[in-house]
């Protein structure tokens, strides 16, 4: 018999998870969900079983109870993120219009909504990020159906983040022109969607990352989409000094300022990236995004170019990516058994204080299920019922976090060993 990790899962509604290995590893993962918004919480600790090393790498899921955390019909879209301030309290966003955080001072057990303030009308929060001082981040911007942004949607022509000193109260936008970044509007678009995270260096240093795509116009005009695809931008095309597909900001002052842009790897073309920083090695990242590209668009020369580089003969559209940098985010390679299955995206992933590693994403193909995949040591190897593990993600256990959901399912420490994640769940006819 292995230990059990039992999960309370929640219809927002909120579960617990409650996991257990064999040498008394326990996970209690709650979920709730908000027939719409679910969270799962999960808690992992080991004991000192002699006959099982700490190394051991079998786990089992067993769900447990369910509470709510928001009503049901609540949040609208449910591409979230969510972080752990260091007071205690947890902050999740959902996009909620107008703009709207969820808080819990009780880990988890209870949970409030603060409005939020902005200096900008009809906003839309992207993502939620705290550094070690306590200050608070969003990034933001303006609705699709509002100016300047009609009507692209996703696709919008300004970005902003703003800061918080005093829990959410108040709210100063940073003055950085986000919009400047090269090729600068309006030769460019912000595809934005609600799971962007920000970490913090020891040395202060803070990131966050942001999707850029060429408008059609300059598109058209420097030949994006069109073989063969050339560095740096690939598929975007554009002018060697543009940045497109998703890049890295960085702020040295407290993310008053913003700038210091990097790719990530554009020749995959990642969207919507969430950062997760080594907690013992600053300049050791994860970033999970999805890929929009796939390797038929790609000269026969460079599909075999891509599989060296990757490791991977076929990258698919829509695939989930895990990518690792070991220079700050300077530069990113596949990780080991990086993507997810075609459609495993809509991902997020956290690293906690005690090295565990949670990645969660869509199941894959026309599963609607989100799962997560789970690492005990820092991504080196990944949970999938064997004593060692598998150095592969894509190779280890798809922990079923919720039968029937969508969107993105962030985590952070509730404790030692304990974890909650929160599912945006279809309720209904929509939601």
């Amino acid at each position: 018999m292995y230990p059990t990790i039992r999960i309370i899962v929640g219809e927002i509604i909120i579960g617990d998870i409650l996991n257990q290995r064999r040498e008394e590893i326990q996970m209690t993962w709650n979920s709730k969900w908000v027939p719409i918004l679910i969270t799962s919480i999960w808690c992992l600790s080991w004991g000192t079983d002699p006959l099982l090393g700490i190394d051991d790498h079998r786990v089992v899921l067993k769900f447990d109870k369910k509470t709510t955390i928001v009503p049901a019909g609540t949040p609208t879209r449910g591409m979230m993120s969510m972080v752990r301030h260091p007071d205690g309290t947890i902050y999740l966003n959902f996009q909620s219009a107008p703009p709207k955080l969820y808080k819990s001072s009780d880990n988890a057990e209870t949970w409030t909504g603060a409005a939020v303030g902005l200096a900008q009308p009809h906003q839309v929060v992207q993502g939620v990020g705290v550094n070690h001082k306590g200050r608070l981040f969003l990034v933001h911007q303006t609705a699709g159906d509002q100016p300047p942004n009609v009507p692209k949607k996703l696709y919008g022509q300004d970005l902003f983040v703003s800061y918080s000193d005093d829990n959410g109260q108040t709210w100063k936008t940073s003055p950085t022109d986000l919009g400047r970044i090269p090729p600068s509007i309006p030769n460019m678009q912000f595809h934005e969607d609600g799971i962007r995270t920000f970490i913090e260096q020891p040395d202060g240093t803070l990131m966050f990352t942001t999707t850029l795509v060429p408008t059609p116009d300059y598109a058209k005009q420097h030949g994006a989409y069109r073989q063969p695809y050339k560095r740096p931008n690939y598929q975007f095309a554009g002018r060697p000094g543009d940045f497109f597909s998703d890049i890295v900001l960085r702020s040295d002052d407290g993310g008053e300022t913003w700038g210091d842009p990097t790719r990530v790897y554009p020749q995959l073309s990642p969207h919507e990236s969430a950062l997760a920083i080594d907690p013992n090695d600053g300049n050791h990242l994860l970033l999970m995004t999805r890929i929009q590209t796939a390797e038929k668009w790609y000269t026969e020369a460079q599909q075999k170019e891509l599989m060296r580089e990757t490791e991977n003969p076929r990258p698919h559209y829509k695939n989930g990516a895990l990518f690792e940098s070991s220079d700050g985010g300077r530069t990113f390679a596949l990780a080991k058994g990086g993507m997810t299955d075609w459609y495993g995206h809509r991902g997020t992933i956290y690293w906690s204080r005690s090295n565990v590693v949670v990645v969660t994403h869509s199941a894959g193909g026309r599963d609607s299920r989100k799962v997560a995949r789970i690492s005990l040591d820092g991504g080196k190897t990944w949970v999938n019922d064997t004593k060692t593990g598998s150095p592969f993600m894509n190779q280890s256990t798809k922990f079923v976090v919720d039968p029937d959901t969508s969107f993105s399912c962030p985590t952070v420490e509730r404790s030692k060993d304990h974890f909650f994640s929160a599912i945006w769940h279809y309720v209904g006819n929509g939601g």
